[in-house]
């Protein structure tokens, strides 16, 4: 392909916008829920386009445009014709661009570390990919394809992406109330959802239009869907000026010619025509003022053209894709973020000028991975990095790009938690038989589990420069490493398997839980305004989330004690259980401790941030809880209102006050602390504290009725005086 003079591209725009008929420019579309409805399906009710240029002209505005050419002046979906599944007057959203390519590329690693500003932070690709795809499935892959292979697809070949099932409708009554028969799997194509555009588009309006503390689940929904949908169809537009385009059907053979473009084709993007811009713009230059009777089809194809590149470029929709730094003084003028997406570049003839080498780049590396050209298409990729290289340094500097690639592909997470898997189902094993090996080979799995673990952690910290804990999802991992560390020491001196049976249980089910809000917080984004402070970060929510972590490994250890208790043992069980009940203490105390200086530091934060120590917030009401709790279980203890089995039972309801504290207080959607908020958790919350309270209950009938007190087989007798106080 060659490459466009910058120079001369802008002169033909320059002269197709005076050719072009007069119209008013319409606003880019800001990323607020009211711009989305006003932007994206407005020309989805028009009728589909019908011929493309080259017929016959007529006189517009004084200008010359083609009769039945595709509506180009100001429809930000021009080029958008019917597909093979539209409906009605409904033409596709999917771009129309022509014959299915004969290939595609498998292997898109060069675009890994490409540089994508997304939610206020630049993410080398692959963890933009990886976001998405979590957002529309809530998974990292579909099918056989990585998300980063499926970000591709949607780049350079997005109308081939139609039939993916990537859209997870969770409510079954959306997808009733969109007139689509529900799916087992919960996951919908968007050909599948197409049609229903128009009745989720008037649901969304009017959920938007309904306060966000007032919304109902089927609401909040929809928005999501919607919003899912959106960004999807924004997407698969980020190249369209690279990639074939009805509205640039070229059909009479000289001006092909003319124009040097490939022979075998009628089809052309914008691009294609940007690399003809000289002979164009000398064309346009030599029809000057000569009639309309006095023009030859060919230069009335070619005028139709130029017109069509200048509406287009102007009209082209901007992309969540944002890949090209501006500078301040640009993103200022225009109110836009420091990067753009790849239309918005090419709707400003200077800065197309200025990022010709990039744009070319990336419109070469779109037509190598259609065409399966790997060599090319790697180095087109590379020809890009390289400029950036030169443009973003400073801030491309700041970033670590190398180790987020090796986090997003290593996902240290999961592999930790299939070891601490392997490492709980070892001990389980090792309580059956007693057989040492079995010891020593989960503690070497769940260390192997702990020390991947840690990197995730550490790495984490290194890309975000500050503590993992500033959404929901981050501290789930940052609570279990501290658990686990914690059972590690008592492990350390005890030697028994109960702190590594507690430490794999909380890794188990805490990374367990972390997977389910990974598409709400594994997004490494910017802190909203009130966290963003590296000191309170590092002092109360890290102290707060300590005492999270030493209060959970005293309920998992709480669990062990009673049903230890519940079964029957030999003489040394009652010692077992006294060691046990020292764990628990201790670790409740550790617990107190970290949960009163974070609250304190906590209304210190909140002084500075807000103007006030307390307000009584439902976040704030939590952490006193469980403070107030750990308080009462400590001083019962001392005063010998309760024993071993009562520490152990309160240990158990103190990982139900923290779990409510944690994460179930947001259920209530009100309150300063609203960031990390997340839906959809409340009856897992509620199966969880009611089969707590059930074992609770069942626990404590089973020991009042003497249960665990009979011998095992072939052993001494035990009376309930042998299991130590009861209460």
């Amino acid at each position: 392909m060659k490459t466009p003079s910058p120079v001369t591209a802008v002169l033909l725009l320059v002269l197709a916008a005076s050719l072009a008929p007069a119209r008013e420019k319409s606003a880019n579309p800001g990323p607020d829920m009211d711009r989305k409805f006003d932007s994206l399906f407005e020309a989805s009710q028009k009728p589909a386009a019908g011929a493309a240029a080259g017929t016959p002209v007529e006189e517009v505005s004084g200008d010359a445009m083609p009769s039945g050419h595709p509506d180009v002046s100001g429809d930000p979906h021009a080029g958008m014709g019917m597909g093979p599944h539209g409906h009605g007057s409904m033409p596709s959203l999917l771009p129309d661009i022509g014959p299915v390519p004969a290939g595609s590329l498998a292997k898109v690693g060069a675009l890994e570390t490409v540089p994508v500003l997304h939610e206020g932070r630049l993410k080398p690709m692959i963890t933009y990919a990886r976001h998405m795809l979590l957002q529309f499935s809530g998974r990292t892959s579909y099918e056989k394809l990585s998300a980063i292979q499926v970000m591709a697809k949607l780049l350079f070949t997005p109308e081939l992406t139609g039939d993916y099932r990537i859209f997870l409708i969770n409510n079954p009554e959306v997808a009733e109330a969109l007139g689509v028969v529900p799916e087992k799997s919960r996951r919908y194509s968007f050909k599948m959802l197409e049609k229903a555009l128009p009745k989720l588009q008037e649901l969304a309006e009017k959920a938007n239009a309904v306060a966000d503390e007032k919304r109902d689940l089927v609401q909040k929904e929809v928005l999501r869907v919607f919003g899912n949908l959106v960004e999807f169809v924004n997407i698969t537009r980020t190249f369209s000026y690279a990639l074939p385009n009805p509205i640039y059907t070229v059909k009479l053979p000289e001006t092909r010619q003319q124009l040097e473009l490939q022979p075998d084709v009628t089809r052309y993007s914008f691009w294609d025509l940007m690399s003809s811009a000289q002979a164009i713009a000398k064309i346009l230059e030599g029809i000057g003022n000569r009639g309309e009777a006095e023009r030859t089809p060919m230069e009335r194809e070619i005028i139709s053209l130029s017109q069509a590149m200048y509406l287009n470029s102007q009209s082209l929709h901007p992309s969540p894709f944002r890949i090209f730094p501006i500078s301040p003084a640009a993103a200022a003028a225009t109110g836009q973020p420091g990067w753009v997406s790849p239309a918005e570049m090419v709707a400003v003839p200077e800065q197309l000028q200025a990022y010709h080498k990039e744009l070319n780049a990336w419109s070469g590396a779109a037509a190598a991975y259609r065409s399966g050209k790997q060599e090319e298409f790697d180095k087109n990729v590379a020809e890009y990095l390289g400029a950036m290289e030169n443009r973003a340094y400073e801030q491309l500097s700041e970033t670590h790009f190398p180790l987020e690639v090796l986090y997003q592909k290593g996902e240290p997470y999961f592999w930790a938690l299939v070891l601490y898997w392997f490492a709980l189902l070892g001990c389980f094993s090792f309580f059956l038989t007693r057989k040492r090996w079995l010891y020593n080979a989960s503690l070497g799995l769940f260390l192997s589990g702990y020390a991947i673990h840690l990197v995730g952690i550490i790495s984490r910290i290194i890309i975000m420069k500050r503590p993992p804990v500033t959404s929901l999802y981050e501290t789930f991992p940052f609570v279990a490493a501290v658990s686990i560390l914690a059972a590690l020491f008592i492990e350390r001196f005890n030697r028994k398997a109960i702190g590594l049976l507690s430490a794999s249980l909380l890794g188990v089910i805490l990374l367990s839980i972390a997977n389910r809000y990974a598409a709400e917080g594994d997004t490494m984004k910017m802190l909203v305004a009130v966290l963003n402070s590296n000191f309170w970060l590092s002092t109360h929510v890290v102290c707060v989330t300590i005492g999270y972590s030493a209060c959970l490994l005293a309920g998992a250890i709480g669990h062990v004690w009673l049903i230890r208790a519940l079964v029957p043992g030999d003489e040394s069980k009652p010692e077992r259980l006294k060691e046990i009940a020292k764990m628990v203490y201790g670790t409740l105390c550790f617990g107190l401790l970290f949960s009163f200086i974070g609250t304190v530091l906590g209304g210190i934060w909140a002084d500075q941030s807000w103007g006030r120590f307390w307000g009584w917030d439902p976040k704030e009401n939590g952490a006193l809880l469980i403070v107030i709790w750990c308080v009462i279980m400590l001083h019962a203890k001392h005063w010998g209102y309760v024993r071993n089995r009562g520490m152990a039972l309160g240990s158990v309801f103190g990982a139900i006050v923290v779990s409510l504290a944690w994460f179930g207080v947001n259920l209530l959607n009100v309150g300063l602390h609203s960031y990390g908020f997340t839906q959809g958790a409340a009856t897992k919350l509620f199966v969880y504290c009611g089969s707590e309270l059930a074992f609770m209950s069942i626990a404590a009938v089973g020991l009042q009725l003497g249960w665990g007190s009979k011998p095992g087989p072939g052993k001494g007798p035990l009376s309930p005086e042998r299991l130590g106080p009861a209460a």
